[in-house]
C-alpha cells in the first residue's frame, strides 16, 4: 500500500513519466474510490498550499542548507 501511495503523490505532482503506469493510475482513481480519495486529498492539499504559499519567499538559509545537503547527498 506504501508504494501506491507514493505513486499517488508522484501522480499528483505530475512526476510520473512512465505512460503505462499514468494510465494505471488514471484506471485505478476511477475505479477504486479509496483510492480516488486518497488522490483528491492530497491533490486538495497540494493546491492548498500552491494557492497560500504563492508568494512567501523561503529564506536564503534554508537555500543554501539544501544546497549543501544535496552536494553532500544527504537531507536532513
Amino acid at each position: 500500500m506504501m508504494e501506491l501511495q507514493e505513486e499517488i503523490t508522484s501522480f499528483v505532482d505530475n512526476e510520473l513519466r512512465d505512460p503505462g503506469i499514468i494510465l494505471q493510475m488514471n484506471r485505478l482513481i476511477h475505479s477504486d474510490c479509496l483510492i480516488r480519495d486518497e488522490y483528491l486529498v492530497q491533490y486538495k492539499i497540494k493546491q492548498l498550499l500552491k494557492n497560500r504559499f504563492a508568494y512567501c519567499k523561503l529564506p536564503n538559509r534554508v537555500y543554501d542548507k539544501i544546497l549543501i545537503n544535496l552536494k553532500k547527498g544527504t537531507i536532513n
